[in-house]
């Protein structure tokens, strides 16, 4: 009876080893840049891989970004508390002016974002930008931050010169 279990776990291994993948090669050129066409069109998540690029001065309840290096641009939506929020704003009005502002937006933004932009019928968010040197790290260092109306969400566009 013994052997008979080791026999049905060899076959088991073989099985998955050796035929389980029905003759599909992961490693095929056609796999690997399919691969890497959908993790280029996903935004990151992670806030300390962000906090190597740029300062991020309050802690962010909800985050999303992208890099896009050949053109020496990063896009990141940030989410931070009420009371964060007013800091942040009260921060980027020191470093000056304001302006209203309408902002495309993009197919990896939280929903609660692409459903306003959708409300709004024009498929763009409205809110005010300031200057956003307070997360100025190298080498980005223009751009700027915008509160989206309504929200505690604020898009952070720089690029590097």
């Amino acid at each position: 009876m013994r052997s008979f279990r080791v026999g049905v776990v060899l076959a088991l291994l073989c099985f998955i080893a050796c035929g389980g993948s029905r003759g599909v090669n992961t490693n095929s050129p056609a796999t690997s840049t399919n691969t890497a066409g959908e993790n280029a069109n996903t935004a990151k998540t992670n806030v300390e891989e962000l906090g190597l690029l740029v300062n991020i001065p309050y802690e962010t309840e909800d985050i999303a970004w992208k890099e896009d290096a050949e053109h020496k641009k990063l896009i990141a939506v940030l989410r931070f508390s009420p009371e964060d929020s007013k800091k942040l704003v009260s921060d980027a009005e020191k470093s000056g002016a304001s302006e209203d502002v309408s902002i495309a937006v993009e197919n990896w933004f939280p929903s609660e974002l692409t459903a306003q932009s959708e409300m709004s019928g024009d498929s763009a968010l409205k809110g005010i930008a300031y200057p956003a040197n307070i997360f100025f790290q190298e080498p980005y260092s223009a751009g700027r931050i915008t509160r989206i109306e309504g929200s505690d969400y604020f898009v952070l566009e720089i690029t590097a010169k």
